[in-house]
């Protein structure tokens, strides 16, 4: 059996109605990753970014926190 893998969504952060990528919000907040090795991937970022108040809502097409 063929595993279907869905494509890649953009993970975006909305912040006073503007949208930025999952990786500047993590850049912006470094302090929140501070004891992790590498960089963090989209959903690693989303499970800190839930920690910290905001709601995921996902389509077909991207993943946006709020």
């Amino acid at each position: 059996m063929k595993s279907t893998r869905r494509p890649y969504r953009k993970h975006k952060v909305k912040i006073n109605d503007n949208y930025i990528t999952v990786k500047d919000w993590m850049r912006n907040n470094g302090k929140y990753f501070d004891s992790s090795k590498g960089v963090p991937t989209s959903n690693q970022i989303g499970t800190v970014l839930v920690k910290n108040g905001f709601n995921r809502i996902e389509t077909e097409t991207e993943v946006i926190y709020k």
